[in-house]
């Protein structure tokens, strides 16, 4: 904790003595004493120290008291000093008026009681001390106002280069993205090309090749569709960068249904997949929620327990203003190391021999989520199912 400053106090007084009783009851002021002998001298010392108050001598060879005290308060830095006269003359009204008009604040008559000229003092101390503390604490607020000042300088100038990098960064995703798109798109027709006459080689020419040749064949026609789904998945991703769209009430518990009847393998007997309850409808793009809900039913039936029929419950819950869908199957679960990187584009976390596809999907699924103000996220355990959600804005009904 800081300490309280110490201020000066100016005692003047021609005999000794006095200087010396005038020490010894000032001491417990514990503030620090500064003696003249003459009123030259106190001139000298208010030349280039600051006072608390001047305790001054009347009758003084020499300068006297009041001429002391008028010169004085003939200086700038210490006009304001307040003065307390110590006088061993009786007081008349011509002394007072010459004293309070050299700039005395008070009179004190010798001998002088030490309880009296201490309390009066310590009042003069107490102001300067306030004082300074007042000036102190207006330098901080103006250092500070000053650092803020600047420290505010230095962040506009930091958003101003943020925002231009940001600029920049936007502008070259764009470039990217449609960069992305255009390549993506234009090699779907080479690769269906490919696909196509692989198709009729094995259509038309399949007996008349070797065991061997028809593998080669087989290959090619997989490996061109793996590829096709492939880029189809590159380019919806580079789509919902790309897009914009308005959100509408979309009515979920029959885009749902919907969905669940046009694939076969999500119909009994390949697949037991349910909507309990009537699902609540929410803001969304339709086409954009299509594709979620495709995607984690897709997921939910493929990656399953060889011999296990896939089993999926879809279900929906409130969260505040949101509602939110619970995907849940029987699959085999993700480890906890992977349940958020499964969301990074082109990121498997099983064997490719075994599960087939692009790692793709679920990243078109955060984004997707994300464009339509919404989220999605999960709950696992490694070998015993995994619950997907996702949570979008509802409608409110009346």
């Amino acid at each position: 904790m800081k300490s309280a400053p110490k201020v000066n106090i100016l005692i003047v007084d021609d005999e000794p003595s006095n200087l010396l009783a005038l020490e010894a009851t000032l001491d417990n002021l514990q503030q620090n004493l500064v003696k003249a002998s003459s009123g030259k001298e106190a001139l000298r010392q208010v030349l280039d120290k600051d006072f608390a108050v001047i305790l001054l001598d009347v009758q003084m060879p020499g300068m006297n008291g009041f001429e002391t005290a008028a010169a004085i308060r003939e200086r700038e830095r210490s006009r304001h000093i307040p003065i307390i006269f110590l006088t061993g003359v009786v007081k008349t009204d011509e002394m007072m008026f010459k004293g309070y008009s050299a700039g005395a604040v008070d009179y004190l008559m010798k001998p002088i009681m030490p309880e009296v000229l201490q309390a009066k003092v310590d009042v003069f101390v107490e102001l300067a001390i306030s004082r300074f503390k007042l000036q102190e604490e207006i330098l901080e607020r103006t250092r500070n106002a000053a650092e803020i000042s600047s420290l505010n300088l230095e962040l506009e100038q930091k958003n101003k280069a943020l925002e231009e990098r940001t600029a920049v960064l936007q502008e070259t995703i764009s470039e990217l993205d449609s960069y992305s798109y255009s390549i993506s798109h234009d090699m779907r027709a080479p690769l269906r090309s490919m696909k196509g006459y692989s198709d009729i080689l094995i259509e038309e020419c399949f007996s008349e090749l070797s065991t061997e040749h028809q593998a080669y064949l087989r290959k090619i026609s997989s490996a061109a569709n793996r590829l096709d789904h492939l880029i189809q998945d590159v380019l919806s991703y580079s789509w919902l960068s790309r897009s914009k769209f308005k959100l509408q009430e979309i009515d979920i518990d029959r885009l749902t249904r919907e969905i669940i009847e046009q694939y076969p393998g999500m119909q009994f007997p390949q697949a037991d997949v349910q909507v309990e309850g009537i699902l609540p409808r929410v803001w969304a793009n339709e086409a954009t929620l299509t594709q979620c809900i495709s995607n984690l039913l897709g997921n939910a039936i493929k990656f399953i327990a060889p011999g296990i029929t896939p089993r999926v419950r879809i279900r929906a819950d409130r969260n505040g203003p949101n509602a939110r869908f619970w995907f849940e199957d029987n699959g085999i679960g993700i480890a906890p190391r992977d349940q958020e990187r499964i969301f990074g584009i082109f990121v498997k976390v099983h064997p490719t021999q075994e599960y087939t596809g692009t790692g793709i999907g679920l990243s078109i699924v955060r984004r997707a989520a994300e464009k339509m103000g919404g989220k999605v996220g999960l709950e696992s355990v490694l070998g015993e199912g995994t619950r997907f959600w996702l949570e979008l804005r509802a409608v409110e009904t009346l």
